[in-house]
């Protein structure tokens, strides 16, 4: 275990308790009081092929910081409820209703050469470092990765570019998506990449519930709405349900209603996100 996961630990295990226990309370009066319902099935008997198992796990460990069955102690999860959108248009309709700057800020992103696509973490390595190192504090604070983390400590960088293979399993899968811009000799260590990495996320599925793992990009490309743009591209992409991999997912999951600060918290809600009692089953 490196030095990071070993902090997290001990945050997740001793100062996170502390946190949502203090915030739970006010920040649940600032959406209305008590949230509302949802049953979620991680759909355990189709976890099937190479990455699937992991995928479960994970999802159930994460799950149990949170309060998954009723409110109490552990953190309240924010949703983005994808059957209330219904469909792309459907999406499209609550972003505007949430902030008028929504749609706005998705189109100038893309009218900037941005592109949002799954990747072969492999090939963009160094970019990932880069992009959890390019600040000292988040809205969650100190960023340990700054200081500690290494690009070997993330996965091992190729020296010949991967193509991208869709995962295994169609209900149970790690993806790793993220948004690129044009950038002529650009390189991740020995392989030269003429695109840049500039945000990405961690996405991972367990049955109908999708999570952003890790969800992260670049400080000098935040300002140009690279963060909406990727999570409309992946929300979009779900519910059009085009490929396997993305059919039959109910909601998105995103951290907390307790973590990070008014800037982070603020960011969920014009993206859709709302604090949810949750239900798992399998």
């Amino acid at each position: 275990m490196n030095a990071i996961a070993f902090l997290m630990r001990i945050y997740y295990g001793v100062l996170d308790p502390i946190l949502v226990r203090r915030r739970k309370s006010a920040r649940l009066h600032l959406w209305g009081g008590t949230p509302a319902s949802m049953t979620l099935d991680l759909e355990a008997g189709r976890a099937s092929g190479s990455g699937s198992a992991q995928a479960l796990t994970r999802m159930r460990r994460v799950a149990q910081r949170y309060d998954m069955h009723a409110l109490g102690r552990g953190a309240t999860p924010m949703m983005l409820d994808l059957q209330a959108c219904g469909d792309a248009k459907g999406l499209e309709q609550q972003l505007r209703g949430l902030s008028s700057r929504n749609m706005t800020k998705i189109r100038r992103a893309g009218r900037m050469g941005y592109r949002v696509r799954p990747f072969a973490l492999a090939n963009h390595v160094h970019d990932v470092h880069a992009i959890k190192t390019s600040m000292a504090v988040r809205s969650g604070g100190p960023v340990l990765a700054r200081w500690l983390l290494r690009p070997e400590h993330i996965g091992r960088q190729t020296e010949e570019l991967q193509p991208w293979k869709p995962p295994a399993c169609d209900t149970h899968w790690t993806i790793w998506w993220g948004v690129f811009i044009d950038t002529p000799g650009h390189r991740n260590g020995p392989l030269e990449t003429p695109e840049r990495l500039v945000a990405y996320t961690k996405l991972a599925r367990a049955g109908e519930l999708v999570h952003y793992l890790d969800l992260m990009g670049h400080r000098d490309f935040l300002a140009d709405g690279v963060m909406l743009l990727m999570h409309a591209h992946i929300a979009q992409w779900l519910l059009d349900a085009d490929t396997p991999p993305a059919r039959g997912a109910r909601a998105i999951w995103y951290g907390a209603l307790e973590h990070g600060g008014e800037g982070l918290l603020t960011w969920k809600r014009r993206a859709g996100f709302a604090p949810v009692q949750v239900r798992l089953t399998e």
